[in-house]
């Protein structure tokens, strides 16, 4: 359930029933001339519909956090960076929001690796306070990923714009997607990138890592089957486990 579609009333008894809040958190940045700035904001919020769906009255949707840590992307048309400190700050408040109304648990529902240093430092402020902070980035995928990806990856452990991440995209938000403007790029990554931040405008001048021509629905949408299933199932096993504790 969507807290910020219901009136008052609604909120209250919603709020009186949930355990847990869901986040979506995105990014405004390019991915190419094929997909929009938005897109790790759309696919966050439309997975994070799919796990409000299944986890019915015990928990709430709230509205999708559009903006933050993009360093890499800086300096690229669209980038939109609120910085690390910033976000972790955002986080730490909405989790605080949420636990005054007795909802302890909080799960990020994120589609933007940059934001992982920031949940990070949020979920370790909140549990000093005995607040709970969960974090997804399509959790459980990789295998799904290795199954049926059949382009190179450009850089280990990054996803942007490629055949995995459009993909995604034309499962969930097919509206968004031009398919005839998508491209290969490999841009040449420094030989230190992996030991040091080196933003993306110093060695590549288009938002894309990979082939996003191999994308398809199909594929999106064996993606996020998976992502979904362990997801659903870490949630679960939280709360079930915060009853027993109870």
């Amino acid at each position: 359930m969507k807290l910020h579609r219901l009136n008052e009333s609604e909120a209250r008894r919603a709020l009186q029933k949930a355990r847990i809040a869901l986040l979506p958190l995105g990014a405004v940045e390019p991915h190419g001339d094929h997909l929009p700035l938005d897109t790790d904001n759309l696919l966050a919020e439309r997975f994070c519909a799919l796990l409000d769906e299944q986890l019915g009255e015990c928990a709430l949707s709230l509205p999708v956090v559009s903006y933050s840590q993009v360093w890499s992307l800086r300096g690229h048309a669209g980038a939109i960076d609120i910085g690390h400190e910033r976000l972790t700050s955002l986080l730490v408040s909405l989790a605080e929001n949420m636990a005054s109304y007795g909802i302890t648990t909080t799960a990020v529902i994120n589609a933007h690796y940059g934001n992982f240093d920031a949940m990070k430092a949020a979920s370790r402020q909140l549990k000093e306070q005995g607040i709970t902070l969960l974090s997804y980035s399509w959790a459980g995928m990789e295998e799904e990923v290795k199954r049926r990806q059949t382009t190179a990856v450009a850089y280990p452990g990054y996803m942007h714009a490629d055949e995995v991440e459009t993909s995604l995209m034309l499962a969930l938000a097919p509206e968004f997607v031009t398919m005839t403007n998508a491209r290969a790029h490999y841009p040449a990554f420094p030989n230190n990138f992996r030991y040091q931040p080196i933003p993306w405008t110093e060695f590549s001048d288009y938002a894309v890592l990979g082939d996003p021509t191999a994308a398809s629905e199909e594929k999106g949408r064996a993606f996020v089957q998976r992502a979904l299933a362990t997801t659903l199932a870490s949630i679960r096993h939280h709360l079930t486990q915060g009853a027993s504790d109870d």
